[in-house]
């Protein structure tokens, strides 16, 4: 296992937990979508082995992510999730790119496909603690 995929692997635990704990309803629909996330990638990577060409299994996982995150936007009242969707945009436009061009290196399409996946996570943790401090600061007194 490399050094990238343990750092995700620790990220994905720490983050998750501080989402599901501390998050609210949006935290733990948020949570249960990466962790889901993250457990189909690695079947589809397994199962396509390799990033010589296009990933349609990860394609398809990281799409079906964008849509799960893009409703938890829409149903929330937070904003950790529109953000969480732009970086997931980043990733499934990735795959796109390689449809269109091919010839891009199999490094870059990995590098470019992995790079967001720690910061999306690291979204939910800041996003979910700036709430959590807003509300407080929020509370009725009395």
């Amino acid at each position: 296992m490399g050094v990238l995929q343990v750092s995700f692997s620790i990220a994905l635990v720490l983050c998750v937990l501080y989402g599901w704990l501390l998050g609210g309803r949006t935290g733990k629909i948020g949570a249960a979508i990466f962790v889901t996330a993250s457990l189909l990638t690695g079947v589809a990577a397994t199962i396509s082995r390799g990033w010589a060409s296009t990933s349609y299994l990860v394609l398809s996982v990281d799409a079906a992510c964008l849509l799960a995150l893009a409703a938890l936007a829409f149903n929330s009242t937070r904003f950790w999730p529109i953000w969480a969707v732009g970086f997931q945009i980043v990733g499934v436009a990735t795959h796109v790119a390689t449809i269109w061009i091919p010839e891009i290196v199999p490094k870059a399409y990995h590098a470019m496909q992995s790079f967001w996946s720690i910061p999306i996570l690291w979204v939910m943790v800041a996003g979910t603690r700036q709430d959590r401090k807003y509300e407080r600061g929020h509370r009725p007194k009395g």
